[in-house]
């Protein structure tokens, strides 16, 4: 049986979202129930997310808006401007502007739903983790029995102990959702930038996704080709598929179970370092961490996945 996922993300800035959300919406282990885009102009970013959708034949997967600000006073990272560039939006400029619906309407719905089916529905987080945060405020405990649990992109995995703990992206754009979603108990799977470093894509297998030569495959080289000019570098890392391929085949990571925490109020956890420690028994390992990963089936799964979502491919 699929596992059902929402996808919570920050399409647009790092092309690797692009990447995840394709996976997500040709795998067949997975049934991607919405998306929900997060963080600064999540109207431009749910129109990305729209139009790839829409190139790819899965118009039915509903899009919307959710937080742009962080739950972090002052903190606005996450925007480098040329979200957007190399994807032809015509015809979505306006697309959004009321955001498309109500994200946490949205969420309840197919918690919901999963329920009714004897089901639970996963939450998957690419970006910052602000919606998960309010969703988890927001949730009566019927709702929260709902979720499995959470599958994010975020933090990185060095060792144990405060002097282990490193600094990500993702965690640092919301270091206050963060520390809120770690704290509350739901069960999170981390795949983190130890293991996704490991992931490469460079321009060379992007020339080839081009010559592919659909519409999908024009807007999805196109932007990857932006990123490439963005980052000055001719390859770069497939974070956020991972994350997915994460949920498709478990095994390609190796996973360890851990405690994890960070501190919002220290310069340290507001520069998104999470802390891990050894968990103190079943009922404190709460969260489960990847420290490793096989990359060369990763990437014959991403890339076949990928090819089949811009040939239209899904069976």
């Amino acid at each position: 049986m699929p596992t059902r996922i929402i996808l919570d993300t920050d399409i647009g800035t790092d092309i690797d979202d692009v990447y995840a959300l394709l996976l997500a919406a040709v795998s067949p282990e997975l049934e991607l129930r919405g998306v929900i885009t997060v963080n600064n102009d999540v109207a431009m970013r749910a129109r990305i997310a729209r139009r790839v959708l829409d190139l790819i034949g899965r118009a039915d997967v509903p899009v919307v808006c959710g937080i742009a600000e962080s739950l972090t006073p002052g903190e606005t990272r996450g925007w480098l401007g040329h979200e957007g560039i190399g994807m032809d939006l015509s015809g979505l400029e306006t697309a959004f502007a009321d955001g498309g619906g109500d994200w946490l309407e949205m969420l309840r719905t197919e918690i919901a739903a999963a329920v009714r089916d004897g089901e639970r529905l996963t939450l998957v987080t690419i970006g910052a983790m602000t919606d998960a945060a309010a969703a988890l405020r927001a949730l009566e405990d019927s709702g929260r029995a709902g979720l499995a649990g959470m599958m994010s992109m975020a933090s990185t995995f060095e060792g144990f102990g405060e002097h282990a703990a490193q600094p990500e992206h993702n965690i640092a754009c919301d270091p206050v959702a963060a520390a809120e979603v770690l704290a509350s108990g739901l069960p999170v799977r981390l795949v983190g930038l130890n293991v996704t470093r490991h992931t490469g894509m460079d321009r060379a297998t992007v020339d080839r996704l081009a010559a592919l030569g659909s519409p999908a495959a024009q807007a999805v080289a196109g932007m990857h080709y932006e990123w490439f000019r963005v980052i000055g570098r001719d390859a770069s890392c497939m974070h956020d598929p991972l994350a997915i391929a994460a949920l498709i085949e478990p095994d390609l990571l190796t996973w360890r179970d851990v405690d994890a925490s960070l501190d919002p109020s220290t310069q340290r956890g507001r520069d998104g370092a999470v802390v891990y420690a050894q968990p103190n028994g079943p009922a404190s390992a709460r969260c489960r961490v990847a420290v490793g990963v096989q990359s060369e089936p990763f990437h014959a799964l991403l890339l076949d996945r990928v090819q089949r979502a811009l040939t239209h491919i899904t069976a």
